[in-house]
């Protein structure tokens, strides 16, 4: 009986999560981080799967009546602002989508600086399909850059660079229980300021509450610095006063609502 040879198989493993790129779904951090690096480092990989997801959440095997890949069909509108809403809070909060209306009401006209922080606080958006294909906007723009002059680029990069300064300083503060007496002060978006060590930072609160504070490292990549005891409103005064960050970029997190410093 002749010997049966075994064909080895090479399986891709996700720089992220660890698992074979066919289980990163079933992981917390899907959509935040499996997707991204699967995209950034195994593009072909990336449009195998997000074909085989769209099929599977259309009911089908990819394919339409006429032949047609299903994934390749996008909605003809974007989500609405309470759609989008909604869908950051199935993925990051869900007891939270029965009173997106109401947040939605009492952040009318405010509804970008609610998106940052909700960010800030959770992590990034989930993808809305209308512009999952919105990598043809950055190939366009890099195209428009080749055919510019470097004065032209220099201008275009600063003022961009101009404007993600004025818009991106997001300082959310909110306090921690540990347990019935003691509480921690945590404060995420200081590393969005600009000329600014997180380290001085740190310093200066810790001198000023005359108690322990330490920068941490969040899952999302951003900075958080935790101060022992609650000083929400003496943090946010402090943040203004000493570091000039505007107010209205400063945020209190009361029950899970985020409230204007001033």
């Amino acid at each position: 009986m002749a010997a049966q040879t075994l064909v080895r198989k090479e399986v891709l493993y996700c720089g992220e999560c660890g698992m074979p790129i066919e289980y990163c779904e079933y992981g917390p951090d899907f959509e935040s981080h499996c997707l991204p690096w699967l995209k950034n480092n195994h593009r072909d990989q990336y449009d195998i799967l997000k074909t085989l997801l769209s099929a599977k959440d259309d009911g089908s095997n990819g394919e339409g009546n006429d032949g047609q890949n299903l994934s390749s069909k996008k909605p003809s509108d974007p989500w609405t602002m309470e759609e989008r809403l909604t869908h950051f809070y199935e993925k990051y909060q869900p007891d939270k989508v029965d009173g997106v209306g109401a947040i939605l009401e009492k952040y009318a006209g405010k509804e970008d600086k609610l998106f940052v922080a909700l960010v800030k606080k959770y992590g990034p958006e989930p993808e809305d399909p209308y512009y999952a294909d919105s990598d043809d906007d950055d190939e366009d723009m890099a195209d428009e850059m080749a055919g510019m002059s470097l004065k032209d680029k220099k201008k275009r990069r600063g003022a961009a660079a101009k404007k993600a300064n004025a818009v991106d300083t997001r300082v959310i503060i909110h306090k921690i229980s540990r347990n019935r007496k003691k509480a921690v002060t945590s404060i995420v978006g200081m590393d969005t300021v600009p000329d600014i060590k997180l380290k001085d930072v740190s310093k200066a609160f810790s001198k000023r509450f005359a108690g322990s504070s330490s920068v941490k490292d969040l899952p999302s990549g951003n900075k958080e610095i935790i101060i022992q005891g609650d000083h929400m409103d003496d943090v946010a005064a402090m943040i203004v006063s000493k570091f000039k960050v505007p107010a209205d970029s400063v945020f209190l997190d009361i029950d899970g609502e985020f409230v204007p410093f001033k």
